[in-house]
């Protein structure tokens, strides 16, 4: 039986890895089980290591990793302890492959432990651009890894790029798509019912730090909350990420957000509420990368702040601007009366929402053996 050890630090990546959770499960001769790390143990997220025990995944360690991310300074410590904490636990739970997605630190935390103690490692989301540490975090996973999971076209071509062996690389799609695809979503009158709304505009919002700009997090923040403030419509906010700045970023949003009774604020949402509220939101906003990975695949139109996501692949459905409030208020206008038909999603190659049920199958019959381990540049 192999085993599958699958990293997440995150409520976003977390719903994303269920796809290919769920597809090891039913393939014979795997099994897998989540290393749950970052976030998922802090309450101020929401302590989502719930989540994954209330669906009945299985938790094969818990590592906790965060302290106090809220400078640079902190991250860099933090991403040490995650090291040692995941080199103890894979010594522990004694894994045949380790699955990370993604370009925070916790996937890298695990991927330079497993590297070091001759675990491959298997990184879904490699090869692809955004800016921020986050470019190099992304990267530095890709020269640990020794399988790839590309979610687009133009990503293979990048990992091929950074030489790596084109046998390593496979084109499988976002597993985010997955659940827009195979899971039953909420309806319109449903997320009304839930959120107390009544039949107008629905805005979702979600704002995370830029590292490379944290000492300025307070500053964009008040841009992106007068926005919604002179939008006036009904909102559903989700708290930041741990990642250096938030704390200045989620001051400014209690401050001025809390009083206005059309600004709904959450520290998480499970991932099926979370897409359906995506579903049938008429914009998302903010610069997560759910609104360029899975709000395509719901034709739901996105409004990009800031530098976060530049240069990633992007739907003819995202509209990317500043931090203005004046920017962003026109685009999300704009946004709102459009009507989108179907939208050609990049991260979504295929169209069949089989995602995981490939990076299982890859997973299955990789061969494990000296020539996986052993890399070196391929030109």
């Amino acid at each position: 039986m192999r085993k599958i050890a699958v990293v997440t630090g995150t409520r976003a990546e977390y719903g994303i890895l269920t796809s290919v959770m769920d597809a090891i499960k039913k393939e014979k001769g795997l099994k897998a089980g989540f290393v749950v790390t970052g976030m998922h143990l802090l309450k101020e997220f929401g302590n989502t290591i719930n989540e994954i025990r209330k669906d009945r995944y299985p938790i094969w360690a818990v590592v906790p990793m965060l302290k106090n991310t809220k400078t640079p300074e902190g991250m860099a410590e933090s991403l040490g302890r995650g090291v040692q904490g995941m080199a103890k636990a894979f010594e522990k739970i004694k894994p045949d492959i380790v699955v990370v997605l993604g370009d925070r630190d916790e996937p890298l935390a695990a991927a330079a432990a497993a590297s070091h103690m001759n675990i491959p490692v298997a990184h879904i989301h490699g090869g692809e651009v955004t800016g921020s540490i986050d470019e190099s975090i992304r990267h530095a996973i890709t020269k640990f890894a020794h399988i790839h999971f590309a979610a687009t076209a133009k990503s293979v071509e990048r990992l091929k790029k950074m030489g790596e062996d084109r046998w390593r690389i496979h084109l499988v799609g976002s597993p985010g798509v997955d659940s827009i695809k195979n899971k039953k979503l909420m309806g319109r009158k449903e997320i009304e019912r839930k959120f107390g709304f009544n039949n107008g505009k629905i805005i979702l919002a979600v704002q995370h730090p830029v590292t490379t700009e944290y000492k300025v997090a307070k500053k964009n923040m008040n841009e992106v909350i007068s926005a919604l403030l002179q939008l006036n419509e009904q909102t559903v906010y989700i708290y930041s990420n741990s990642d250096a700045g938030y704390n200045k970023m989620m001051q400014q949003v209690l401050k001025r957000a809390r009083k206005n009774k059309k600004i709904k604020l959450f520290k998480n949402l499970n991932h099926i509420l979370y897409l359906s509220t995506m579903k049938n939101a008429d914009v998302m906003i903010g610069n997560s990368s759910s609104g360029l990975i899975e709000a395509p695949s719901l034709q739901t139109p996105y409004v990009l702040i800031g530098t976060r996501q530049s240069g990633r692949e992007r739907a003819k459905s995202v509209i990317q601007v500043d931090y203005k409030k004046a920017q962003i208020v026109t685009a999300a206008k704009k946004a709102m009366r459009k009507k989108l038909g179907k939208v050609k999603n990049p991260f979504d190659p295929f169209g069949d929402g089989r995602a995981g049920v490939r990076i299982a199958r890859i997973l299955k019959k990789v061969k494990i053996n000296e020539g996986l381990i052993q890399k070196r540049m391929a030109y």
